[in-house]
């Protein structure tokens, strides 16, 4: 049986929620002020979901 994944038996929420909107609201000598990109997508969240979809449960043995 395959082992399950991080993303799929706990993933803190509130905390992603919490920093992707923080991330949104920095205007001032953040390096995304550089230049608007159109298709921005909210950091915190992709890395978060990206590491929770790469590392195995660590209560799963």
């Amino acid at each position: 049986m395959p082992r399950k994944k991080l993303i799929e038996v706990a993933l803190p929420l509130d905390a992603i929620n919490d920093a992707s909107a923080h991330e949104k609201n920095v205007h001032l000598g953040h390096i995304n002020n550089l230049h608007v990109w159109w298709a921005r997508r909210p950091l915190a969240a992709a890395r978060a979901v990206l590491f929770a979809s790469l590392v195995d449960d660590p209560d799963n043995p």
